[in-house]
């Protein structure tokens, strides 16, 4: 059983957070937070042009937590987030 966020890691969710990159695989980027889980930012976040090497400082926008990959949502600031793109794809049809 994992343990519940704490009220700051709630509090977090929705803004803008700072994070160190420690690993980058070809499904996504994994962050340290600093906080009681690690964050991700999904390979369906990932331009082409973009580039994340461990170590680097980053910025993301800390949409949720994923209770099931364990693991903070991150997403860069420039994204427009999935569920966002989805609502706006529909008025396209």
């Amino acid at each position: 059983m994992t343990p519940e966020l704490n009220g700051r890691e709630r509090s977090l969710i929705g803004q803008l957070v700072r994070g160190r990159v420690l690993a980058v695989f070809r499904w996504g980027v994994i962050v340290d937070l600093g906080l009681s889980r690690v964050g991700l930012i999904d390979v369906l976040y990932i331009d082409d042009g973009d580039s994340y090497e461990v170590g680097d400082e980053i910025e993301g926008n800390l949409d949720y937590f994923d209770e099931q990959k364990d693991k903070f949502i991150l997403r860069p600031p420039h994204q427009t987030s999935i569920s966002e793109r989805l609502r706006m794809n529909a008025f396209d049809v």
